[in-house]
């Protein structure tokens, strides 16, 4: 019989964790639920206590208890990780399930991030409601998220029903699903894209489908970028074509539709691990805010309407020295070869002389401190063209090809 383990504060949450081991019970699912309360209440009907999750961490519970609730909860978090961690390595766990508020969804969030992809997880959550993002809750794993709707404050119409979804979500991927991901017998590139570079993008995913190449998109706006990045440290990956590197920019910004936490890790998790890489400029001249959240300056600015509610933004001059000389930076700390491509009409679409988002100044200052990169491992190449034109895309994933082959990931047998 397989098992889900529920992770759940059994002091304030019991009602609802009995009642979801009730239900996958009743679907011949074995349940395991794991103790994660940190406040002075009993807590009931649990199989694995605080006290052992705590004790399986090398701290007893007893010195713990005195501590902060903030405290408890930063040394619960990693604790409960490190549990389902083990139970997974071995084989004693197949999905994991939780459900409550903000507490209970960053502890068994925490430990739901350390399993692989395509193990089931699920999470309703409090969380998942107004402008939160789901940044917080996800990070880079693929965990299901159901909103609550109304708060877990014990058993109604409303809690019942949203938690019969999530158990029977989780239960149907035990069930029917659940593999953990691994790679198959064909090589696999990651490659960045967004709306303004899809037609480079694509055509480069065709060309390096049409050589053998398994190819896996990743959106560049805010979460994208990092998700492959991690990916290729997981050795999911074995080349990156990093097109649209956006959300680098972005990042400068700290906020807008394409900024995520976790753009620190764009040209660094797969540069730690030395994976094949080429890299191209998509999207480093731009912004992407909404109506009601525009940056200063916007009377200095070039700017067009993306749909009804965002915004692109060209960068400033000044911007543009200081975004640029990040990327750079980046680049400078390269310690392998690599390859960088450089587009000469535009870094994504409507950026040509006469187009919307054209601006000589920027690009000049961009393309000046590319052409300027010191670092003796970053090959520059240069493509005529815009960035997201079918024949630039092409271009793009051959020198992917090339550099796949110059570091042995293939051979002579894959030739364009």
């Amino acid at each position: 019989m397989k098992t889900i383990a529920i992770i759940g504060s059994c002091d304030t949450k019991y009602r609802e964790v009995a009642y979801m081991r009730e239900l996958l019970e009743a679907q011949t699912i074995n349940v395991l639920v794991i103790d994660v309360a940190t406040g002075p209440d009993s807590s009931y009907g649990y199989d694995v206590s605080r006290e052992e999750v705590t004790e399986a961490a090398g701290t007893k519970w007893e010195t713990l208890e005195p501590k902060t609730k903030g405290e408890k909860i930063a040394f619960m978090m990693e604790a409960v990780a490190l549990y389902v961690e083990k139970l997974y390595e071995d084989g004693k766990i197949q999905g994991i399930l939780s459900a409550g508020g903000l507490q209970n969804t960053v502890m068994a969030t925490n430990a739901m991030k350390r399993l692989p992809i395509g193990f089931p997880k699920v999470m309703a959550t409090t969380v998942a409601s107004g402008r939160k993002t789901f940044d917080s809750v996800v990070g880079d794993k693929d965990i299901v998220v159901i909103p609550s709707i109304c708060d877990f404050t014990g058993m109604n119409i409303v809690t019942r029903q949203i938690l019969a979804n999530a158990c029977a979500c989780c239960a149907g991927m035990v069930q029917s699903a659940g593999q953990v991901l691994e790679k198959g017998k064909r090589p696999v590139v990651g490659i960045t894209l967004m709306g303004i570079t899809n037609t480079g993008a694509c055509a480069a995913v065709d060309e390096l489908e049409r050589l053998g190449i398994e190819v896996i998109g990743f959106h560049s706006t805010g979460t994208g970028g990092a998700i492959m990045e991690q990916m290729a440290a997981d050795g999911l990956i074995d080349g990156i074509l990093d097109l649209t590197t956006h959300e680098i920019t972005q990042e400068y910004f700290k906020g807008g539709f394409s900024y995520g936490e976790n753009s620190k890790y764009r040209l660094v998790k797969g540069v730690e691990k030395k994976v094949p890489l080429v890299i191209s400029v998509g999207g480093l001249d731009f912004i992407d805010f909404s109506v009601d959240e525009f940056p200063p300056r916007m009377d200095e600015r070039v700017y067009m309407y993306h749909n009804a509610t965002t915004a692109h933004i060209k960068l400033l001059p000044d911007e543009a020295e200081i975004t640029t000389a990040r990327f750079v930076e980046r680049l400078n700390k390269i310690d392998y070869p690599v390859k960088l491509l450089i587009p000469t009409e535009g870094m994504r679409h409507n950026t040509r002389v006469g187009e919307e988002l054209y601006y000589k100044e920027v690009d000049e200052i961009i393309l000046r401190q590319l052409y300027g990169v010191k670092n003796k491992n970053v090959e520059i190449i240069t493509i005529p063209g815009n960035l997201d034109t079918v024949e630039w895309g092409i271009k793009a994933a051959h020198c992917m090809i090339d550099e796949l082959r110059e570091r042995g990931v293939i051979g002579s047998e894959i030739s364009y």
